[in-house]
């Protein structure tokens, strides 16, 4: 018994040796306290103005573990950005890999998190001298949860393009907020478009979403038209929760669906890209501020808000207003149109299907109706013309011998003939044809 007892804790022990080797690589993070977080990185934020100049977070102290810093450095319209390193930069190793996993600068060529790399940077090297393509650089600086260094210094400068040769055009991006509103491709104005198509360039526009604190954001596509829809390289929108680095990347459309998302912050950016024939894709959507109840630790929806039967609460205003703000869109089931008793819900297609049939019955009806009237109204008009016919030649008839007295009427003229033949009681008989004796001569 002891010896199977050694031999389970001597299992355990390499189960233990082994899992511990396997993450010997791994970067180990740990989140720090977000107010602590935004103090500590001002020294990267906002450095020193004045001299051009940014540092790492504590410099020249070491700089602090579990922190994520970012800051965009952005010039006047004709100028680069220029970043050099000064005096000191060191920061955690790279992997056996050679890969900035643990503590790192990452700068990209752009405004945005998912702007192209420039590269990491990691370790004691200085990096090269740093000059953006266009008007901006963005930094985010990077360390984990284990060992720290004493970072470094930057000097940032703007110089001259001497090859700007593309008008100043403000850049495509849109905030919007409240508890709903619409967002999508008819934002974009002309100029932009007329600007893309002229010089060859992609349209890269950005909607950036908040929602009130507390709230999350759950945006659902009406409308979803990709003119490119099997490349992804040319023609796709993108949706980042908090940031807009690639850990934040959310989803990815570029088929022919996008499926309603749900962020997990107050803030969404959703990035539309369009180049070549892409630039003519369309796209809108509408997003709602949502309440989540079991984030908030609620049992209910506070006042002036909707319980969408999902663990989930809207604005009171959004309830009726033709757009389904709830997931399952119980917020519009119990509508009614003003001055009806009954429930309708005009959007949905079976009730348009009824109102289509009920109208094409009605149609129907009155069609039958006015025909039949017009076939009675017919016939009787044609009734009443024969019988005043028939009461003329009436009238005529025996109006006649009133107005001439002199003329014998038809009968009495017969009878004269028949009384004027000889005495035979009033009756003539016609002699026989063949000469013989007539019926009921006297002999």
């Amino acid at each position: 018994m002891r010896r199977r007892t050694r031999m389970q804790i001597l299992s355990l022990a390499y189960i233990l040796v082994g899992l511990e080797t396997a993450g010997a690589n791994a970067p180990t993070y740990k989140e720090m306290d977000p107010m602590l977080q935004e103090e500590y990185c001002k020294n990267f934020t906002y450095g020193n103005p004045q001299g051009l100049e940014f540092f790492s977070p504590g410099y020249p102290r070491n700089y602090p573990s579990g922190i994520k810093c970012f800051r965009t450095l952005n010039a006047d319209y004709g100028y680069f950005v220029k970043v050099d390193f000064r005096d000191s930069f060191h920061i955690e190793p790279p992997s056996n890999e050679m890969k900035c996993d643990y503590d790192y600068l990452e700068i990209r060529d752009g405004e945005q998190g998912y702007s192209p790399l420039i590269g990491k940077y990691c370790g004691n090297l200085f990096p090269p001298v740093i000059t953006s393509s266009g008007r901006s650089l963005w930094l985010r600086f990077v360390s984990d949860g284990t060992i720290e260094y004493s970072g470094f210094k930057a000097v940032y400068t703007y110089i001259p393009n001497p090859l700007e040769t593309l008008p100043f055009i403000p850049k495509c991006e849109f905030e919007v907020g409240g508890s709903q509103d619409f967002i999508g491709t008819a934002n974009i104005s002309q100029e932009q478009r007329d600007f893309a198509s002229k010089y060859s360039v992609p349209l890269d526009c950005t909607w950036i979403i908040r929602a009130q604190q507390n709230k999350v954001i759950y945006i659902q596509f009406t409308n979803y038209e990709l003119r490119e829809p099997n490349d992804c390289n040319f023609n796709f929108i993108q949706i980042f929760d908090g940031k807009t680095d690639e850990e934040h990347r959310q989803k990815t459309f570029c088929g022919s669906v996008a499926e309603p998302v749900t962020s997990k912050s107050d803030v969404l950016y959703i990035r539309f890209y369009a180049d070549g024939k892409g630039r003519s894709s369309a796209f809108s959507g509408v997003f709602t501020a949502i309440r989540d109840l079991a984030t908030d630790d609620l049992d209910a929806c506070p006042n002036g808000e909707y319980d969408c039967d999902d663990a989930t609460c809207i604005s009171d205003d959004l309830i009726c207003n033709s757009v389904r703000n709830c997931k399952f869109g119980w917020d519009e089931e119990n509508c009614s149109v003003e001055g009806s008793a009954i429930p309708l819900d005009f959007s949905e297609t079976h009730v348009i299907l009824i109102l289509i049939i009920l109208i094409l019955i009605m149609l129907g009806m009155c069609t039958g109706m006015i025909y039949n009237l017009v076939r009675k109204l017919t016939e009787d008009k044609e009734d009443i013309l024969a019988s005043r016919e028939k009461s003329l030649a009436s009238l005529a008839m025996g109006g006649l011998g009133e107005s001439f007295p002199d003329i014998p009427s038809p009968a009495k003229s017969r009878a004269s003939r028949t009384t004027s033949t000889g005495d035979c009681n009033g009756c003539y008989v016609p002699p026989p044809p063949d000469g013989g004796f007539p019926f009921g001569s006297k002999f």
